[in-house]
Order: C-alpha cells, then structure tokens, then sequence
C-alpha cells in the first residue's frame, strides 16, 4: 500500500492551487473538469506525493493543531532556515518554529484556505 494523496475542499480551487504552485513549487499534475463546477486540480512536487483540490461551497470548520482528525501536511526540506527565508520573502510566516527533542527542526504556517502544513528538517 502506498500513500498516493490528500484531498482538500477549497472554496477557490484555482486561486489555492495558483498559491502552491507559487509559493511552495508544487506543479498541476492533473485538472479534472466538469461543465457548472470549478475544476479539481491534483498538485505534486518533485519528490512525489500529491494534494487534492476539490471546490466546495461548505463553510470552514474551525479546526486547532492538537484537535482529533487531520492535523497538518508535513513537508520534508533539506535545509530549514533557507525554507524559512523563501517562504518569509513571499509572505508566509513559520509559527511554533522548535527544535524538537530528537533534534528536528519543525515549523507550521497556513495556506490561503486555513489548511495547517509543517516544514520539517530532520
């Protein structure tokens, strides 16, 4: 079994998929689109592992951290602090930025749509 990705209901499917393209170099690996509906786009990086955006019109459930359920998107990086300026230089800002106790440098920050990712340097 392998983990092949996430699913994500976004209430702009373009605009959020245009912000990890932008921000985090994720590139559209496929679009799926269906006449009165905006499209799904499954973005991928490099590395493999893909994110799922589908549109909703739902409201948002305010969800913390720590809450039971999905918690975040870990996004494995070489080098932390060249991570954290790249993302600080297009607006996005790490909070909860530690070093954890086997050493691992983690922070987390959010995308357009509130969707809680972590860098993670280990």
């Amino acid at each position: 079994m392998k983990l092949e990705h996430f699913g994500i209901y976004a209430h702009d499917t373009e605009s959020l998929a245009g912000w990890y393209q932008e921000t985090l170099g994720f590139t559209v690996v496929r679009t799926i689109e269906k006449e009165d509906r905006p499209p799904i786009f499954f973005l991928a990086t490099d590395e493999g592992g893909e994110i799922e955006l589908l549109p909703t019109n739902k409201p948002r459930v305010e969800r913390k951290l720590n809450y039971a359920g999905f918690s975040h998107i870990g996004l494995v990086v070489d080098d932390f602090e060249k991570t954290e300026r790249m993302l600080r230089e297009k607006g996005v800002i790490l909070e909860g930025v530690r070093k954890t106790s086997n050493g691992w440098m983690i922070g987390y920050f959010e995308d357009p749509e509130g969707n809680v990712l972590e860098i993670v340097s280990r």
